[in-house]
């Protein structure tokens, strides 16, 4: 994960309607990619060649699949609390009719997000915003040891089952009867 970033501008714990204003405004020191994480700014880190790679092919692999059921989206803000807006590197978004009208939580029409593994915080900061926010299924991608696991089932802040996943074995999102995508493909 990314640091902090400071300053008289960004000091203090924002909303998100407050981030937005002052990133629109460019008053924004951490850049387009900055997050909101508990109300303080967040700067990710720029992705590798390698990871962009991984995130790119298994959409390749997966949209075919989606047959207008689900849309994929890259880095889209998603607002998951008042002081929480995360950028996760690929989203799986429900394409139904409904889609983004009278949505209760924010994470609702978000089926699956899928993230690189980037240390500790992926998974001790993101995975239980992600649950709380009301995010149905999470995949972290992990290059480093060569597998990805799946969360699912969000429960009190929480994925309550956790499998893990290696290159060449096929998973698909819950929400998605019938699709199965290689996750990690061998690069």
């Amino acid at each position: 994960m990314g640091r902090g970033v400071g300053g008289s501008i960004e000091a203090g714990r924002l909303s998100v309607a407050e981030f937005l204003a002052r990133q629109r405004a460019g008053a924004m020191a951490a850049g387009p990619r900055a997050e909101l994480i508990g109300g303080r700014v967040e700067a990710p880190a720029l992705p590798r060649s390698v990871e962009v790679a991984a995130v790119v092919g298994l959409a390749a692999r997966l949209e075919p699949l989606l047959l207008g059921r689900a849309r994929l989206a890259f880095l889209p803000a998603l607002r998951l609390s008042r002081n929480d807006l995360l950028r996760p590197d690929l989203a799986l978004l429900d394409a139904s009719p409904r889609f983004g009208r009278g949505s209760s939580r924010a994470g609702s029409e978000v089926l699956l997000v899928v993230e690189l593994v980037r240390g500790a915080a992926t998974k001790d900061v993101r995975l239980p915003l992600y649950a709380r926010g009301g995010v149905g299924e999470a995949w972290l991608l992990d290059l480093e040891n060569g597998w990805a696991e799946v969360y699912r089932v969000p429960a009190g802040g929480a994925f309550r089952s956790r499998t893990l996943w290696y290159p060449g074995e096929r998973v698909g999102p819950v929400a998605l009867e019938g699709v199965r995508v290689e996750v990690l493909a061998p690069l």
